[in-house]
Order: C-alpha cells, then structure tokens, then sequence
C-alpha cells in the first residue's frame, strides 16, 4: 500500500514531450522495473492500480488528492532489490516532495510518448540529476518501504502519467505482460471495491479510470461492497472434509458456466452444491444477488444486493438490518434474532453454533498505530455474550466450534505472530503456534486442523516458498515443493496453480497441481497446452465438496468450471 501522495501542480516538466498521450496506447512500449522474473526470492505483485478495497478504505489518508484511488501498481520487493527504468528518459525530479510517495521518488519524462514515469518508496536518494538522461533497463534506484523499517510494507510503487504530471494512468496496458499471471499469488488478495449501484464498472484490471489529480472522489460509493475493512466478518474456514486421493489418470474436465454475462465475484453456498451465486445488474433497480447453475442453464434472481452471509455449512444467514443488529436465520427452521454487534458482521463457527465478531476502536492504517480489536463470541442466538481477547491490531478466525486462530502483526516489522485461543477453556489465554516472517496468503483448511500460508523474501532463499503447518501448539511448518497460488481440496491436500515465470508467461496459463500437505507429494493434473487455465483478478475459487473449481478467464471474461475426478 501507499503513503499518501499529491499532485505536483506547481512544477513544469523539464522536458517538453512530444506526441499526444492517451490511456490506451497502440504498443506496450515500457518494460517492467525489475531485471528478475517475479517469484518467492524477487518479486510479487502486490496491488492493484484504481479502485481497489485499500483505496476505498484509506482513500481520504493516503489518496485524497487522486480521486480517492489507488494511482499507481505496487510490486512487493526487499529493501534494496535494484530498480529500472522502464524506458529511455530524462530525469524530471529526485525527492520531489510534491510527489509524496516516500522516502525517495523519482520521476522520469519519456520524450516522444507524451508520458512520465514514477518510482516511490526507494530505500535512498536516486544518484541522478535533473536533466539527465537514463536508458531502458538502466539502475535508477533501489526499492525501499515506506515505513522506512524495510519489514513493514517494502515495495516499489511505479506510476504512469501523462506529461504535466496531473493525470495517471492505467498502467496495465503500458506493458507487454501478463498481468493476470502475476497476479495470480501476491501479498494482497484485495480486489476492487464494488459500487452496487453499478456494480460492473472499474471491477477488472484493464478498466481502471484515469486519475485526475485534485478532482472530486471517484469511489464515494453510497452502497459499496464488501463493507468497510472494519466492520467485516472474520474469514470463515470450510466445513471438514477428507476426500480419497487421487487416482494417477484423474480427469480433469472443464465447461462454460456463462460467458455472454458478468461472472465475476462467484462465491458458494454449501447447501447448493451445483450452482454459484453472483451479484449481477438488475434492469432499472439496484444489483441483485443471482443463482448461476453450473450446467450453463440461465441464473434466476434470488434477492436485492447485498448478498447475506452464508455459514460454512450454509445452515445460517447474516444480514446486516440496522442500528448495529445483525439478523440471524436458521435456514432449516426459518428461526430468526436480531444480535447486536455494534453493526460489525460476524462469522458463524463452522458447526453453526456460534457468533464471532470483531469491535474495532479505531481504523486500520498499515503504518500507523494499531487499533484496538476486541473479539466478542455469542451463542447463534445472541445469548452468553462475551468479549474473549482484545489486542492492538491483528484478527482473528474461527479454526473449529471452540477454537480461534489469532493474528498478531507487530507494527514496523516483517513480524507475523499466530496464536490458538479455546474459547472453552477457563483461562481464555491464546497459546503461540509460532513467529513468521512476511507470512502472507494465510488459509485455513477444512475442519481447522491444519493452515497454509507463505512466505516470501527469507534471508535464506531456499526458505522462500509456501507452507503448511498443523493448528497444534508445538508443531512447526512445512514447506512445500511449490509455489503457486492455492487452495484447500480437503483437509489435508490443496489445489495449486503453477507461477512459472518464464513457461507460464509463455503459454499464458496456468497448470493445475495437487499437492498433499503431510507427506510433500505434488503433481500436475493438466497441460497448459491441452487444458489452458486463465485466471482473472485471482477470482478462482473450490467447491463445498472439493471436487470442482470456479474461475473466471480474462480472455473473454467468461465463467468456467473445472470438474476433477470425472
């Protein structure tokens, strides 16, 4: 994420530009910062550019003079990894501080195209001059973190604009890269924030608007979704399950679900195994929530957006009905209680007896002071309310009926520290599972006995990768023979898309793995050749019983299911 950063509307460039900048030029004509491919030991993509949830959530801190948006792409990097210049140019500015993006920027103006380039949170000031001129792929800095810890949010932060400087740009097209790839694992999952009032624009990587420095907000939504970072639920785990392994000839086959149609956002409700429910465009009203069958058949219209909450086991329903209550509903039996929360959603334990939710005093802002989190438990019905643990910053997840995971991220650090707290247990005191450095991707397997997660960036690379580790106190992780993004399958083997950046880049798409946690194995199911899988915005995601996997592909934007063992 970004510090805040302004407008320089005062200074002239140094250079007068020819051509006539647009948003959407004929060739890519920059090439990435970096000189290695991305991966656990380089590089990640780590944000967005535009209307993503940590600029709806931060916009009036960090982003107040660009529209409220997110105005540039962020590449998670070590301190001091070396940056490059993505094009022949002429130093316009060193430190500018009109710029923000600190501790060091630099700007450079690329005559001819009509556009400029910046580079934020390098670790020192830029060895150049104004005037200068520098090469494509040229050393002009090295990356830092704003927080100027090196542990806390190290990354690059590179902006396109147009020449004068008050205008950025969508960078996505200004490359010759797969976007969709790389973005595929990275140390944010935030997407972008959804306008239900319009509930398909600015929601896709390559329709991000342009960014007029110093205009009016573009994302001042009056019903946005997902809710504000504070008031949302606790991720939930899946409900336990443990599948057969799979055979060595398993099939994997897949099928258009709707591709004349908006697909993105699927999610899954547990009692509905053969379908999708997605937010969708209502003609002359606001978004609806809509039922997409899998076997293609047309999607019917269930209920007014936003969606309720859905239980692991989809026995029970959360709707937000004002003045700080929740309303819950048992499915089975139509019962219903209003629970206050102070208007925060609360997660239900994956046996559907219980509430958990979070009281926020104050707002998260990476960098800053942490918050106050109180966690609260209530039976489903609201009685035995209890405030179990209260931290500075941090959250926490439910594991099983009776245990929570909690995460502890010490400020100014690359620090992430676990605990298990039983709720049942007189004491109430979280135990340590363990100290992780820059843990990321955290994802909790059905039934909560075990988690995966990875990390980046290890003093010794070898040690970069992706992990698994048992919710027992005295275990350790376990890495694994892959990197890729996952997911569970079961509760004890994940699914895995391949990130190799010279092959998949390449084919342009990913192979999909299975790997099993306890003892390391992994095998690829399909052929990028004979079965290519694209995945857009990461927007995949497995079935209740595991044996199918959604996706949205961005060639055509269209939604596919990916049946595994038929």
């Amino acid at each position: 994420m970004l510090v805040l950063g302004l407008a320089l509307g005062t200074l002239s460039p140094v250079v007068a530009q020819e051509g006539t900048p647009g948003s959407d030029p004929d060739e890519p004509p920059f090439s990435l910062p970096f000189a290695d491919p991305p991966g656990p030991t380089t590089w990640l993509y780590e944000q967005h550019y535009g209307n993503t949830t940590a600029a709806f959530n931060y916009g009036d801190v960090w982003y107040e003079f660009g529209q409220g948006l997110h105005f540039g792409i962020d590449f998670e990097a070590p301190c001091g990894t070396p940056v490059l210049a993505i094009a022949d140019g002429v130093v316009a500015y060193v430190d500018a501080e009109g710029f923000g993006a600190g501790p060091h920027n630099l700007v450079l103006d690329h005559p001819g195209t009509g556009y400029a380039s910046l580079y934020g949170h390098l670790l020192q000031q830029p060895a150049l001059i104004r005037g200068q001129t520098v090469t494509r792929g040229q050393q002009i800095g090295l990356s830092g973190d704003p927080d100027g810890s090196c542990g806390s949010r190290p990354h690059l932060h590179l902006e396109i604009r147009e020449e004068g400087y008050q205008v950025a740009l969508n960078p996505v097209p200004f490359f010759d890269v797969n976007w969709h790839m790389i973005a595929s694992i990275g140390p944010f999952t935030n997407g972008f924030q959804q306008d239900l009032d319009a509930p398909y624009r600015w929601m896709k990587l390559d329709d991000q608007p342009d960014v007029h420095f110093s205009a009016n907000f573009l994302n001042n939504y009056s019903h946005p979704w997902p809710p504000r970072i504070e008031l949302r639920a606790p991720v939930n785990p899946p409900v336990d399950r443990r599948l057969d392994p799979l055979p060595d000839e398993v099939t994997v086959s897949r099928a258009a679900v709707a591709l004349d149609q908006w697909s993105l956002g699927a999610w899954w409700d547990a009692r509905d195994p053969d379908a999708v429910y997605l937010i969708d465009a209502v003609p002359d009203q606001d978004a609806g929530v809509f039922r997409q069958p899998l076997d293609g058949s047309p999607r019917r219209y269930v209920q007014p957006a936003p969606p309720p909450l859905v239980s692991p086991d989809g026995s029970v329903t959360v709707e937000y009905v004002g003045g700080g209550n929740m309303r819950i509903e048992r499915r089975l039996t139509g019962e219903t209680w209003d629970v206050f929360t102070n208007g925060n959603y609360p997660a239900v334990s994956p046996d559907g007896t219980r509430l958990l939710w979070e009281v926020v005093h104050g707002n998260y802002l990476p960098g800053s002071t942490l918050p106050g989190v109180a966690m609260w438990i209530s039976n489903l019905d609201g009685t035995q309310r209890r405030q179990v643990y209260t931290q500075a910053g941090g959250y926490s997840q439910w594991l099983d009926s009776h245990r929570l995971l909690i995460v502890k991220r010490p400020p100014y650090t690359a620090e992430t520290q676990l605990y298990i707290l039983d709720v049942d247990d007189p004491r109430v005191q979280p135990e340590l599972l363990g100290i992780y450095r820059f843990l990321h991707g955290l994802k909790i397997a059905p039934g909560g006995g075990m988690i995966a997660f990875y990390m980046p960036f290890q003093e010794d690379a070898a040690q970069s990768g992706v992990y698994v580790q048992l919710t027992e106190i005295g275990t350790s992780p376990r890495q694994l023979d892959v990197f890729g993004a996952y997911e569970w399958r079961d509760n004890r083997s994940l699914y895995v898309l391949s990130f190799d950046a010279a092959q998949d880049a390449a084919q342009g798409a990913h192979a999909l793995g299975v790997v099993d946690s306890q003892s390391g194995d992994h095998r690829w199911l399909t052929d990028p050749d004979d079965l290519p899988i694209r995945v857009a915005n990461g927007d995949w995601s497995v079935s209740p019983d595991g044996t199918r996997l959604v996706y949205v592909d961005p060639t055509d934007y269209g939604l596919y299911v990916l049946t595994v063992g038929e």
